[in-house]
């Protein structure tokens, strides 16, 4: 199915809040969306591709979702503050972001090589000998606990063990800005990786999410289109690997830059999102980037995974991360 036109489900709690803000009247300002990086690990397996995706506990602790998802985190200064970089360079991410601003670019970047790091113990870096990271060392857990806490910095963590990043290890698919009607906006950027030569995720979450690897038909079929156990975003990235039949498939897909926005609207009664015409993520598109300010502290403690969906819910899952609607 075309995701141009496409419409669907919002999540019960998107839904209990809007019939809220409809029947008062009065409908809340938007706020700007906080720019965000995401990453979905992929890989070949024998049964076809797999990607890597969490599911994630409420974050009031009210109701147990398990919303699926993708390791997700806000940028933060320590990202590219004094950042080693090997590869491409900050005009290079920008050109593979469609967008003007070269540090904005590498920023994006930056934040999915660290929760890819973090959530997963995947490294996206060269050592000293100009070598990908085969073999992370043991005692890297504790560092990866100290980024989810915001004890470290990225760039610091590379910097200690004459490590560079690499951002062409990471292939920009789609970035998707929720709706206005959201507590909480998210500027999401959706990075693919796969694992790197003698590396083996090592999942570690700070708020009792799991996460493992799935077929994407696996996905879809228990989630079954129940929008509060997927946001909307992860559901068209999770179908978007349907019909993908492997990880040099994957990477060698141009993919469209361009903002999906999604809308909600009111079809009879009947709250629903919509991606309009022309949004298609699957063309090429460019992008005129938009000015939104990363924070300017460090303190930044949200742990790392997508919180609320990244375009039509309006659910708080773990951390204050991402957000589907």
């Amino acid at each position: 199915m075309p995701l141009s036109g496409r419409t669907l489900a919002v999540s019960s709690e998107l839904r209990w809040l809007l019939d809220h803000w409809q029947s008062d009247g009065r409908w809340p300002v938007p706020e700007a969306p906080r720019p965000t990086s995401a990453i979905v690990l992929i890989r070949d397996a024998s049964e076809g591709l797999e990607l890597f995706i969490t599911r994630q506990l409420d974050a009031r602790g009210v109701e147990d979702r398990n919303r699926w998802a993708f390791p997700s985190s806000s940028l933060r200064p320590g990202d590219v503050r004094k950042l080693p970089l090997a590869g491409w360079n900050s005009a290079r991410c920008a050109r593979a972001l469609s967008i003007e601003n070269k540090s904005r670019a590498l920023h994006h970047f930056s934040a999915a090589a660290r929760i890819t790091f973090a959530a997963t113990g995947i490294l996206l870096a060269e050592d000293i000998d100009r070598e990908i990271v085969a073999a992370p060392q043991t005692d890297w857990r504790s560092t990866r606990s100290r980024l989810f806490s915001n004890e470290v910095s990225w760039s610091q963590v590379l910097r200690d063990r004459d490590l560079r990043l690499r951002p062409d290890l990471c292939k920009p698919w789609l970035r998707w800005i929720n709706t206005p009607t959201q507590l909480h906006r998210f500027d999401t950027t959706f990075f693919i990786a796969t694992v790197p030569f003698g590396q083996e995720v090592d999942f570690l979450s700070p708020n009792e999410t799991s996460g493992g690897w799935k077929r994407p038909g696996q996905i879809l079929a228990e989630v079954g289109g129940d929008p509060d156990s997927i946001g909307a975003a992860t559901h068209l990235i999770v179908e978007s690997f349907a019909e993908v039949a492997s990880v040099g498939a994957a990477m060698a897909q141009i993919r469209n830059a361009h903002p999906l926005r999604p809308e909600i609207i009111n079809d009879d009664g009947e709250w629903k999102v919509v991606i309009q015409t022309g949004k298609d993520p699957h063309s090429k598109g460019s992008l005129r980037d938009r000015a939104i300010a990363v924070g300017e502290i460090d303190n930044d403690h949200n742990p790392g995974f997508l919180t609320f969906s990244s375009d039509d819910d309006g659910d708080d899952s773990t951390d204050d991360e991402d957000e589907d609607s």
